[in-house]
C-alpha cells in the first residue's frame, strides 16, 4: 500500500461520456451527494472532441447539452428512398463541449467532487490509482480510462470507423428537419459503408463517412469518400470544413469484464456498453450509470442485478456479425431488407434492445433466412 493515499468515497478514472455521465446520476442522488468523489482524466475537457448520437423516447439529462434532435430520418439504399417517421423516438446529437461544461459545470455545486487533470498510469484490484502526480484510494473505482480486448476463439472480431465533417455553405442547402441515417449509396468496396447526413440549420451539417470492417481505412480513403459524397449526392462545390472528428469503435461479441475486482468496477465500453453489431454505445452508458447509482443508494454492490440470465441480444448481436465477416451478403442489403419492410419505430426499439420476442420475430422475418438461419445455427452451435 501507497504511503498516504489521497483517499475518497468514489473514485471515477476516466472523464469521457461513460465517466461524467456517472458523476451525474451519482450527484441527483440525495443520499450520495456528500460523498467525497474524485474525477481523474488527462484531459481537461474544454474542447469538442466528438459528437454522440443516440435515440429516446424520453427527455435525456442532458437536454440541454443537445446541438439537434429529430422525429424524421431518411434512409437511402440503391433501390429504396424514404424519410422515416421514427416516432415517439427522437434522434439526439449531443455536443460534447457543452455536455462536459454541464457536468463538470456540477462541481462548483458539490465541493465534495474533485477534478484533477492526470495520467492515469494503473489501476489496482484493491482501489488504488496511481497517477503521475499522485496515489489515490477509494471505496469503489469506476474505470474507462483501460480496457483490453482479448482475442478469443469463436469469437467476432469488427469495428466501426469513421470520419465526419462538419461544413458550412453560403447557399441554403440543408433542410434541418430531414438529417440522413444511413445513405448506402456510396461505394460498398465489398464491406459495409455509409453517410450520415445531420443538419443543425439550413447552411450546416455534420456530414459523416462510416464503415463496419475489420480494420479502419487510410485517412485519405475518408477523405476522399466525403469529397465525392459532397459533390454527387449534396451537389455542393462551395463549403467550408469548420469541424472534424474521426474514431474506431470496438464491434466485437468478446467479453468486456465487468470489473477488475469487488472495488474496480468498469463502465463505458470498458464495460461493455459497446454494443457489438452497431457501435453505439451513450444509451448504453447511461443505462448502465443510473443502475450504479440506484443500486449504491440502496446499499447494494454497483454491479447488482446486471447481466443476470440469458442475453439474447447478445446472441442476435453475433448472428449479425458473423454475417457481416461472412460475406455471404452484401451487407446493406440487410439494412435495406429491414428498412423498407419494417417501421423504423420497430427497427430503433430493437437496437436499443428493448423488443418482445414477437418483437424480434418480426425483425427476424424481415432479413434473408437462407443467410440467417444457418448463422443463428452456427452460433447456437458455437461452431
Amino acid at each position: 500500500m501507497p504511503d498516504n493515499p489521497r483517499t475518497y468515497d468514489y473514485i471515477i478514472a476516466g472523464a469521457g461520456a461513460a465517466g461524467l455521465s456517472l458523476l451525474c446520476y451519482l450527484l441527483e442522488q440525495e443520499p450520495l451527494r456528500n460523498k467525497r468523489i474524485l474525477l481523474l482524466d488527462r484531459d481537461a475537457k474544454q474542447s469538442n472532441d466528438r459528437t454522440w448520437c443516440f435515440w429516446q423516447t424520453e427527455d435525456s439529462p442532458f437536454e440541454s447539452c443537445l446541438k439537434s434532435k429529430w422525429s424524421a430520418l431518411y434512409f437511402h439504399s440503391p433501390t429504396f428512398s424514404k424519410l422515416l417517421d421514427i416516432r415517439p423516438y427522437q434522434y439526439k446529437m449531443l455536443d460534447s463541449l457543452a455536455f462536459y461544461q454541464h457536468c463538470l459545470g456540477l462541481l462548483k455545486k458539490h465541493p465534495n467532487v474533485e477534478f484533477r487533470q492526470e495520467d492515469i498510469v494503473r489501476v489496482e484490484p484493491n482501489g488504488v490509482v496511481h497517477g503521475k502526480q499522485g496515489v489515490y484510494q477509494a471505496q469503489y473505482v469506476f474505470n474507462s480510462a483501460f480496457f483490453q480486448i482479448k482475442k478469443l476463439p469463436k469469437k467476432h472480431y469488427m469495428v466501426q470507423h469513421f470520419k465526419g465533417i462538419f461544413i458550412k455553405t453560403p447557399q441554403l442547402v440543408f433542410n434541418p428537419s430531414e438529417p440522413t441515417l444511413m445513405d448506402f449509396r456510396v461505394e460498398q468496396h465489398h464491406d459495409c459503408r455509409f453517410m450520415y447526413v445531420l443538419p443543425t440549420n439550413a447552411h450546416e451539417a455534420l456530414v459523416e463517412y462510416t464503415g463496419f470492417s475489420e480494420t479502419e481505412l487510410p485517412q485519405e480513403a475518408y477523405d476522399q469518400e466525403l469529397k465525392a459524397y459532397l459533390r454527387d449526392f449534396l451537389h455542393l462545390t462551395e463549403y467550408q470544413i469548420t469541424h472534424e472528428e474521426s474514431g474506431i469503435i470496438p464491434m466485437t461479441d468478446a467479453p468486456f469484464p465487468k470489473k477488475l475486482s469487488e472495488r474496480v468496477i468498469n463502465i463505458g465500453t470498458a464495460g461493455g456498453a459497446t454494443k457489438a453489431s452497431t457501435g453505439y454505445t451513450f444509451s448504453f452508458i447511461q443505462r448502465q450509470c443510473s443502475a450504479i447509482a440506484r443500486n449504491l443508494v440502496q446499499g447494494k454492490e454497483p454491479l447488482a442485478g446486471q447481466g443476470a440470465g440469458f442475453n439474447k441480444f447478445g446472441l442476435y448481436d453475433s448472428i449479425f456479425l458473423r454475417v457481416l465477416l461472412e460475406k455471404k451478403q452484401e451487407p446493406r442489403q440487410v439494412f435495406h431488407d429491414l428498412f423498407s419492410k419494417l417501421p423504423a419505430p420497430l427497427i430503433l426499439k430493437f437496437l436499443n434492445e428493448e423488443t418482445s420476442f414477437w418483437e424480434d420475430f418480426r425483425i427476424m422475418n424481415a432479413v434473408e433466412k437462407s443467410i440467417f438461419l444457418p448463422a443463428a445455427l452456427k452460433e447456437s452451435l458455437h461452431v
